[in-house]
């Protein structure tokens, strides 16, 4: 802060001392505000790196999960004692109503 010793009147000694400091707080604004939206971007990014990873391995674990099922449908089954063929879908002899 800047101080004036030519100055006798205390009054004025206070409100320039005031309004030095205003003044650097202003020129202290932008910087702050600066580094409030960087600290806000990075935790932001952070965010979606990190719900995108989350993501693709859902995805993964999904896929996998769908490949073994389908894999089981698909496969050919051997008919034992202790596992019978699926019984067939029951076939309707009404005609359908159109």
């Amino acid at each position: 802060m800047l101080c004036y010793p030519y100055f006798r009147d205390t009054h004025s000694q206070i409100a320039i001392l005031v309004c030095n400091n205003l003044a650097l707080q202003i020129c202290k604004l932008p910087t702050n505000l600066t580094r409030q939206e960087c600290k806000l971007e990075t935790s932001l990014r952070k965010r979606v790196s990190h719900h995108a990873s989350n993501l693709s391995q859902a995805c993964g674990v999904k896929l996998i999960a769908n490949y073994s099922k389908n894999r089981v449908r698909t496969q050919p089954r051997i008919r034992t004692r202790d596992l019978p063929l699926p019984r067939p879908l029951a076939l309707t002899t009404r005609p359908a109503n159109i």
